[in-house]
């Protein structure tokens, strides 16, 4: 067996990079005469590769594994076969287990890569409820551009933007218009099931989660750079030490030079949550409280006037940027809410039992695939009845 070669197919696929010819050969090696060898060849490599905290205990890993055996068949893999050579995976160690079911399941057997995934997660979601509507761009004057196709230039007072067709809208920048500065406000939204990307006269890039809003200046001043949020939103801040960048997220104020931090900020949750990233923001509660420095690694979290911060693994809160739910002791409610977006379907929340959640699953998974995976991992019965969810007590 060629070990440099299959190293090879392993990191291109942990990475999201084979092509469709090195997927074909990727599947081939698995399911082939060799198979038993190439797992025994992966089990060497997978424990230096696979260093993260397990996901699953033992039992949810098995009933995991058991769960892509049952869906062997949708990749037109032989699955007593698949058995087989799956059973040897449950003695690894957890964090092997994990690498092959989050990488396998999401990079080779989807075939995706993150947001490149886009188009299908959008037909996803449109299936469990209603057709997802687009992404659309209220302008000052309020009328309303739809961002679905590439190639249109939005043409304004002092600014050009450029939708390029990839989920991307791009401002160019300021533009002198006969001495003018007047700062021209769009709005830009998100429908649920979809999230957009925009990169700001200064370069700041925003990526717009699910049903959420950024309202923003076509260009900034030379003082101050501010915008909006409702939702939830990741910004890579373009530094500039003589305009601060202020992102208004409820009673909040978040403050920064230059930095890489995700908000949460919807209306139909009691709190809003900030995850710094790199770089240092200060963010004020505006409700009496004194403004808090942030460090990377801190998470703040503002409930009913009440300011607290933790150190965390921003893993979790920053997943949506590559087009997974993640899932680490989270709430089955916060868990719903992401549903709900992503999804559009409503959930009757006050049906929802205290429990807590482990795993990740590409946003690409069918609703129906992901419930039954969160049934067999828990004690769950979720039941999905005119476009509503609830939990069968």
């Amino acid at each position: 067996m060629q070990d440099d070669r299959l190293k090879y197919l392993m990191q291109r696929a942990v990475q999201g990079t084979m092509t469709a010819e090195e997927r074909e050969e990727w599947h081939a090696r698995l399911t082939g005469p060799e198979g038993p060898q190439v797992y025994d060849a992966l089990h060497e490599m997978l424990p230096g590769e696979a260093e993260m905290p397990p996901l699953f205990s033992d039992k949810q890993a098995a009933a995991l594994l058991e769960r892509i055996h049952e869906k062997a068949q949708d990749i037109n893999v032989n699955p007593a076969s698949f058995r087989v050579r799956l059973k040897p995976l449950i003695i690894w160690p957890a964090a092997s287990i994990i690498l092959l079911l989050s990488v396998f399941s999401y990079r080779f057997f989807t075939g995706t890569g993150g947001a490149k995934n886009m188009a299908v997660a959008d037909k996803v979601a449109g299936a469990a409820g209603e057709p997802v509507k687009s992404v659309v761009l209220t302008l000052s004057d309020g009328s309303r551009v739809t961002l679905d196709s590439a190639g249109r230039a939005i043409e304004q007072k002092g600014a050009r933007a450029v939708n390029n067709g990839n989920g991307t809208l791009a401002y160019t920048g300021k533009q002198d218009v006969d001495g003018e500065n007047e700062l021209v406000f769009n709005t830009l939204a998100t429908p649920r099931g979809r999230y957009y990307k925009v990169i700001l006269s200064d370069g700041t890039k925003v990526w717009l989660n699910a049903a959420s809003n950024l309202h923003y200046p076509t260009h900034f001043s030379d003082s101050l750079r501010r915008v909006e949020l409702t939702g939830e939103a990741y910004f890579e801040v373009a530094g500039n030490a003589g305009s601060p960048f202020v992102v208004k997220a409820g009673t909040q104020t978040i403050t920064v030079l230059g930095t890489a931090f995700n908000v949460k900020a919807y209306e139909d949750e009691s709190y809003i949550k900030t995850t710094l990233v790199e770089g240092s923001i200060l963010l004020d509660p505006q409700d009496g409280g004194n403004a808090r420095l942030l460090k990377p690694g801190d998470q703040a979290t503002l409930e009913n006037g009440h300011l607290s911060i933790k150190k965390t693994d921003a893993k979790e809160d920053v997943a949506w940027m590559s087009d997974l739910f993640y899932f680490s002791n989270t709430d089955l409610q916060v868990v719903a809410h992401q549903l709900q977006r992503w999804y559009n379907i409503d959930v009757d929340f006050s049906s929802l039992p205290p429990e807590k959640l482990y795993g990740q699953l590409p946003r690409s998974t069918p609703l129906s695939q992901l419930l039954n995976a969160i049934e067999k991992t828990s004690n769950i019965k979720f039941k999905l009845t005119d476009n509503r969810l609830f939990v069968e007590k």
